[in-house]
């Protein structure tokens, strides 16, 4: 355990998928933008046995953290079982079977346990995990992740997780290893062993560790075939039981349900059979996931060789096949079993801010073997708990077995994802279960062109639900989502639409945008160039938007943070106004030079223009003047010389 610390502790992650979320945005941009959700989740344990004869409370740290890293959460593992007199004092959840409590977990790195009564020994395994998480926006049809600065660290466990938005338009089609191996392939899954390769439609999860470190893809089919509902109710249809004899295979189909989706099967085959251990079957399908194996060899021997011994065997293999039909390849020279579970879904519920209402009807799940109200959250929300009809209410559960109705329910709820059984055989709970979840609000800052926070920004989102909410001093417009699914983003700032976007993933982050937001600065001069003091400045768009100020000594106006618009720019200046046109695009300053030649007392400001008529009006009234005189001069000398 020492050296495994040692080891985490020289971890230095180079693996950075940066989000860039700021962008110019002028023209509304209609194509949302959907991410892919990264985790990296490294893993240790250690085993310890804790001693409730001198202590009464135990605390279980975690290993320390990894840089890099953060701790996800720390789990104590109770090997069959915890003994009734422990206690959880500090702790998130818990994982319950049948009232014993198999496990616990904690996410702030430390599990606190009290004796009540008891004082004996337990044997514990506790695994710390943590996780590392990044977004990379998905452009094309493959997301690659590169995991080759974990080689030569000797890590124990080192997973890649990728999920997908259910509601986005894609979904897995294919996963490529490091040397371009196709992980889909079943044979190669059955030789790395269950487990080491996950998927569904939205999920793929791999432990690298195991596979090899180096550059995974992992390729996307689109369209609109590809959406899934978050919140559903799932399914597991009358099972069938049948064999497929030696050397032959069979098909199984999907049967059409009405006002349901399919899924895909659940097939396990096994084989118990005298002889040595052999499991040569093939089960294919559109993409078929290897999840469980178990077999063993033995000999059944009695008191002595009077009845010799026989060779047994036996096997298990569980897979999970999606698509409209799964085959089952018997290339062993017996017959094998299958059993096989058809799987449906049909989207249920409505969102509220509290969490999921959803209404469950015999009329739903009758004919069914079994039937799960499923939900499955984005990033910013986090389920908490849930409510069945009959007022039970499970929560801090992680994963929960307990008796129900003359049998059995399970459930199992973490942050992003949670189900619980609604139908088992002939039990059934049928009526309004409420799925709690917390939503953590949409945080958008809005900057201008220099990255300066814009304060007064009516943001408005539209989508699933809808809000508002005006951006504050630091430019941050708080807006509450409570349901999953894609969104318009709308800010509009002075009159002017500024920013304009479709969200696609819900990310738990804040979301900054910069806008086309800029400074105009306007000086007012004298036909000679001088700066004009108290003249105001209105400039005006089409918005509606006006804002009036005063020059100062400089002659200067500066209007701040203007959207990129066109405005018009009117300067009035005692009686004397100018108007003109100007589209801004940048940061701008302009002159605007009002002609003003010079002032005269009561009169105010004269302009060249009016100078020039003045000056014009004078020489004419002159010469009018001097005109009618010469001509009353002339008519009396006519006069006086009669």
């Amino acid at each position: 355990m020492r050296g495994m610390k040692k080891i985490l502790g020289v971890v230095v992650l180079a693996l950075v998928l940066p989000v860039i979320l700021g962008a110019v945005l002028g023209e509304p941009s209609s194509t949302p933008q959907f991410y892919a959700r990264i985790d990296i989740t490294l893993s240790t344990e250690e085993f310890l046995t804790l001693d409730f004869g001198s202590k009464s409370i135990i605390s279980i740290a975690g290993a320390a953290e990894p840089p890099g890293f953060s701790v996800d959460r720390v789990v104590v593992v109770f090997q069959g079982g915890a003994p009734s007199g422990l206690i959880p004092v500090k702790y998130d959840s818990i994982s319950e079977s049948m009232g014993r409590i198999t496990s616990i977990s904690s996410r702030s790195g430390e599990v606190v346990v009290a004796s009540n009564g008891f004082n004996g020994t337990v044997p514990v395994r506790v695994i710390t995990y943590f996780r590392k998480t990044s977004w990379k926006p998905i452009k094309g049809n493959n997301i690659t992740v590169d995991t080759s600065e974990f080689t030569g660290l000797n890590l124990p466990s080192v997973r890649l997780k990728v999920t997908l938005d259910n509601y986005a338009p894609y979904s897995v089609a294919g996963v490529l290893g490091p040397s371009g191996e196709n992980l889909l392939d079943v044979d190669l899954q059955e030789k790395l062993g269950p487990s080491v390769i996950k998927f569904d439609p939205k999920h793929v999860e791999v432990d690298v560790s195991k596979v090899g470190f180096g550059v995974y893809t992992v390729k996307l089919a689109q369209g609109e075939e590809n959406k899934l509902p978050n919140a559903m109710l799932v399914v597991e249809d009358t099972y069938i039981e049948t064999s497929v004899p030696a050397k032959s295979s069979k098909v199984f189909n999907l049967r059409g349900r009405t006002g349901w989706n399919p899924l895909g099967f659940i097939v396990v085959v096994y084989s118990v059979a005298p002889g040595p251990l052999s499991a040569n079957v093939r089960v294919e399908s559109e993409m078929t996931n290897y999840v469980f194996s178990r077999a063993e060899e033995f000999d059944i021997r009695g008191a002595s060789l009077l009845i010799p011994p026989l060779l047994m065997h036996y096997w298990i293999k569980g897979y999970i096949a999606f698509g409209q039909a799964v085959k089952v390849v018997n290339n062993e020279n017996r017959d094998i079993q299958v059993l096989l579970v058809p799987v449906y879904y049909k989207e249920v519920g409505t969102w509220t801010p509290r969490g999921l209402i959803a209404t469950i009807s015999k009329a739903d799940i009758g004919n069914a073997y079994s039937a799960f109200l499923v939900v499955q959250v984005p990033s910013i929300a986090r389920i908490t708990s849930i409510e069945t009809p009959s007022g039970q209410v499970l929560q801090g559960k992680e994963n929960y077995t307990g008796a129900w109705l003359g049998t059995w329910r399970t459930a199992v709820i973490e942050p992003g994802e949670a189900a619980v059984m609604v139908k088992n055989g002939d039990a059934v709970e049928d009526g309004t279960y409420k799925v709690n979840i917390e939503w953590r609000p949409l945080r958008v800052k809005f900057v201008d062109s220099k990255g300066y926070p814009i304060s007064g920004v009516e943001a408005t989102l539209k989508g699933s639900v809808s809000a508002s909410a005006v951006s504050g001093a630091d430019g941050v417009a708080t807006l509450n989502v409570y349901a999953p699914g894609v969104y318009t983003l709308t800010g509009v700032y002075k009159g002017s639409n500024i920013a304009s976007m479709v969200l696609g993933t819900l990310i738990d982050t804040d979301l900054e945008i910069k806008c086309p937001v800029y400074n105009l600065n306007v000086k007012v001069v004298n036909a000679l160039g001088a700066p004009i003091t108290g003249a105001t400045v209105t400039v005006s768009n089409n918005g509606g938007f006006t804002q009036s100020m005063e020059t100062d000594a400089s002659g200067k106006a500066l209007f701040q943070q203007l959207p990129g618009a066109q405005y018009t720019i009117e300067v009035n200046y005692k009686r004397i106004s100018t108007k003109s046109t100007l589209t801004l695009t940048q940061d701008q300053d302009i002159t605007i030079n009002t002609g003003v030649l010079f002032e005269i007392p009561l009169l105010g400001p004269i302009t060249v223009m009016e100078t020039l008529t003045l000056g014009a009006a004078a020489l004419l009234t002159s010469a009018l003047y001097f005109g009618v005189r010469k001509g009353r001069e002339e008519e009396v000398a006519e006069i006086e010389i009669d």
